[in-house]
């Protein structure tokens, strides 16, 4: 292989690691984000932030999770290998979940999904920043 070849295909390996970091950041930081908006009763509608990628979890899980320190690990668990290609989703599937975004809950007026994605242009910064400082 040629050096330019070489340097070329090193440039794209480098450029996906920072591609993939940045978007692992940055979805980390969105679940984090929507567990600690999410108002705690039990804490089962915390432990049901479920992070996936590639397709959407079909499931709710049974765990309760007041503090959301197990929920964030999970998807931390899962985002540990990810690589830029397939779509990440962060999903609570309990079927209350609607009334919560739309205000039923005093801990959560202005609910927990929209505030975490009006704020998807800060955490990419964020961690965009934070891939360069590397």
């Amino acid at each position: 292989m040629s050096s330019f070849a070489f340097d070329i295909q090193r440039f794209c390996e480098l450029t996906n690691e920072r591609a993939s970091t940045v978007t692992r950041q940055a979805a980390l930081s969105m679940l984090n984000s929507l567990i600690k908006r999410s108002p705690v009763d039990t804490g089962r509608f915390r432990g049901n932030w479920q992070t996936t990628i590639g397709a959407p979890p079909s499931s709710v899980l049974e765990t309760d999770d007041k503090s959301g320190a197990q929920t964030l690990s999970r998807g931390l668990a899962v985002l540990a290998d990810f690589e830029c290609g397939p779509p990440i989703y962060l999903v609570n599937g309990l079927p209350y979940g609607r009334r919560l975004e739309n205000g039923y809950s005093q801990q959560a007026p202005s609910g927990m999904v929209r505030l975490t994605v009006n704020e998807f242009r800060k955490y990419i910064a964020q961690a965009i920043e934070q891939a360069q400082s590397k």
